[in-house]
């Protein structure tokens, strides 16, 4: 089981990271599946698996709004393929 120990987030709260882990619907399955991908075709998570590369961008955008500390629900200050990819 994947924690936010797993991942870099020097740049990012490691709490936003947990909640993503969390509450993206079978994260760890699907991001072993994106990580093999990424393996052999040597491409970017977004590209990889682009529904869990967008289902990580709403979760980071929720907890965001959860913790007020965006106006917005988008959060361009984390590099998601830094953390994840």
């Amino acid at each position: 089981m994947f924690t936010c120990k797993d991942f870099d987030s020097t740049d990012a709260p490691a709490e936003m990271v947990q909640y993503i882990i969390d509450n993206v619907e079978d994260f760890e399955s699907r991001y072993q599946h994106a990580l093999s991908i990424i393996g052999r075709d040597r491409c970017p998570l977004r590209m990889a698996d682009p529904i869990l590369y967008d289902d990580i961008l709403d979760a980071g955008a929720d907890w965001m709004v959860d913790n007020d500390t965006s106006d917005d629900s988008e959060f361009p200050d984390y590099d998601i393929e830094e953390i994840f990819g």
